[in-house]
């Protein structure tokens, strides 16, 4: 039997084991109620990971930011819109900062802190102006840039140098080849490889491949017409992606299933000859299951453009928002501050291939020295060209993706696509009018 001091002593143990375990508990609680977690929600890249874990060291005990994480074969770029969507509107519980598609920024500005008062004026001047004008909405700075991208056309250069006159062939391209062009060579060399790819499933990559062409014949369309499509330029430029598949045969049927990435799966596997990307395509996919030694010959150039037309691609990329519901803004505004860096900038193009929004990056020879191919990428950029800043843009292109799908599906004509489009927009309009 236990004795009587046996028993005591076993409870004494006890006491102060369980004393011992509450002021472990109570030291780590306030141990880690001392550190601000900041949470950011974004496509978590290479160079995102590389810079929260340098950021995480330089403020290791006083701030850290966990990220969030939309992977690509996760999420299309519409989930997680929606989803951001959601957490907001219910106050956006554990979010500080977020990355929004540049399109969204007039959708979300109702959830964001207003900007202007922790910017000052030469932080601003810092920014590239084509970056910075996505960013405001009623005349109020409500985002600031993150990257860029742009609209480019991938070729396998390896495959096109085996053509008849392949080099010939490359060098048109690099200096940019006209559609009308374009096609002609799909005539030329007579291949059985797929020979342009572009993301044609119903969602905004679609309508990205349809401004291009539109606004490629009037820059100035939107201002004149709005979102009207029951004009010439609108016509030939849906015609010209139906006609792409079913008459002029350059492109898959697949691609009507496509977004970005099983069209760039699928360009990859079969050894496409082109594909409508965006230039962070060689970076993007590096943890998929993609073939590394095609990819390696994947080269960059200017999409094609009509004949009499302009050059032009859209430009896409991420913002960053401050969530007015956040408690922790000041030390959110600090984390982007060190994200818009020239250090952490320079990691971004590095790492994933974006381009930087510091202007200096296109003008400092040292920076091109450096990385050669920016040369190419200074060229491009003068082609960009924003789609329309609308506050129901992100609704209405999911009008037009609707119909414009249906009818590069064979379900409808051109025409049919482009008046419902038209019509669904205005009835949309006269309905938000209403309320």
């Amino acid at each position: 039997m236990i004795s009587v001091k046996q028993k005591w002593g076993f409870v004494l143990l006890l006491v102060l084991v369980l004393v011992y375990v509450i002021i472990f508990y109570f030291q780590k609680s306030q141990s880690h109620n001392s550190i601000v977690e900041i949470y950011f929600a974004d496509r978590i890249t290479a160079a995102h990971r590389f810079l929260i874990d340098e950021y995480n060291k330089m403020m290791k005990g006083k701030v850290k930011v966990v990220p969030i994480d939309f992977p690509h074969f996760d999420f299309s770029t519409n989930e997680r819109k929606e989803v951001l969507a959601r957490s907001l509107r219910g106050r956006g519980d554990g979010i500080d900062i977020f990355a929004v598609d540049i399109i969204w920024v007039q959708r979300f500005a109702k959830w964001s802190e207003p900007l202007d008062k922790y910017f000052s004026q030469e932080e601003k001047e810092r920014i590239l102006p084509l970056a910075l004008e996505s960013c405001y909405s009623n005349g109020e700075l409500v985002a600031v840039p993150l990257n860029r991208v742009q609209g480019v056309l991938y070729y396998r250069e390896d495959i096109l140098k085996k053509f008849k006159d392949g080099d010939k062939i490359i060098e048109r391209i690099k200096n940019g080849i006209t559609w009308e062009e374009f096609i002609e060579l799909k005539n030329k060399i007579n291949t059985k490889n797929p020979f342009y790819i572009f993301p044609a499933a119903d969602y905004e990559g679609f309508i990205c491949s349809f401004m291009e062409l539109l606004l490629s014949q009037k820059p100035d369309y939107f201002y004149q017409y709005g979102f009207n499509f029951d004009k010439p330029e609108a016509e030939k430029a849906l015609q010209t992606l139906v006609d792409f598949i079913h008459k002029y045969k350059i492109t898959p049927k697949e691609v009507i299933k496509f977004t970005e990435i099983p069209s760039y799966a699928y360009f990859v596997k079969n050894d496409g000859l082109f594909i409508h990307g965006w230039p962070s395509y060689d970076r993007d996919f590096k943890e998929s299951p993609f073939d590394s030694t095609k990819e390696k010959y994947l080269k960059k150039a200017p999409l094609p453009y009509f004949k009499n037309g302009t050059q032009v691609s859209i430009l896409g990329g991420w913002n960053l928002m401050v969530s007015k519901f956040s408690d922790k803004k000041e030390e959110a505004i600090n984390f982007i501050k060190f994200l818009l860096s020239d250090h952490a900038q320079e990691t971004f193009y590095k790492l994933s291939g974006h381009y930087p929004i510091v202007k200096k990056f296109y003008y400092d020879t040292a920076f091109v020295k450096k990385y050669p191919d920016f040369q190419q990428i200074r060229m491009l950029i003068k082609t960009a060209i924003h789609r329309p800043a609308h506050q129901e843009y992100t609704r209405y292109s999911k009008i037009m993706s609707y119909y414009f799908e249906q009818a590069i599906s064979g379900k409808i004509s051109v025409k049919e696509a482009l008046m419902n489009a038209t019509n669904s927009i205005q009835y949309e309009k006269n309905i938000i009018k209403e309320f």
